[in-house]
């Protein structure tokens, strides 16, 4: 059982904490952190997502559990789900944002690596059936093909492109 922290419509933490998958009150938001990865040739590092996580294609993310912060989640998630070490230096905040029409707030941070090599990625496996890279032109043909996951894709399309 995952505990989350529960926060107002502007991301401040509120005095409460809720099950991940239940859902919160009015005026209520759980918090996700997402990164996008990108290389110096301008490449995002973008994972498919298992069967069991929705088998689309997405960036690297996940909720903020109870007593964690955003950059905390994303620093945890890049190393969970792709075998990468990030810290608090390399990461870049974009926005924090409220998405539109559902109760979740979301933390955006880029992170640039010079070099991504493919072969060295660990992906975990349970959540992430494989990962590769792609330009902006490519992830938008996904996007426009439904395939990426609709909250990445909004904030790719609305705070990173």
């Amino acid at each position: 059982m995952e505990i989350l922290d529960l926060y107002d419509d502007n991301g401040n933490k509120l005095n409460k904490t809720i099950v991940r998958g239940n859902k919160p009150s009015k005026g209520e938001n759980i918090m996700l952190s997402i990164v996008f990865i990108k290389d110096k040739a301008g490449k995002y590092l973008i994972q498919k997502t298992s069967k069991e996580k929705g088998n689309q294609y997405s960036t690297t993310g996940g909720h903020v559990t109870h007593g964690e912060d955003g950059l905390t989640t994303i620093i945890r998630e890049i190393k969970e789900e792709l075998g990468i070490d990030a810290s608090k230096d390399d990461l870049k905040f974009v926005n924090k944002i409220k998405f539109p029409n559902k109760q979740c707030i979301f933390n955006i941070y880029e992170l640039l690596i010079d070099n991504i090599d493919i072969k060295n990625i660990t992906i975990q496996e349970s959540e992430v059936e494989f990962v590769e890279l792609l330009s902006k032109d490519e992830i938008k043909k996904i996007i426009r093909e439904e395939k990426f996951l609709a909250s990445h894709a909004y904030i790719f399309e609305n705070y990173i492109d």
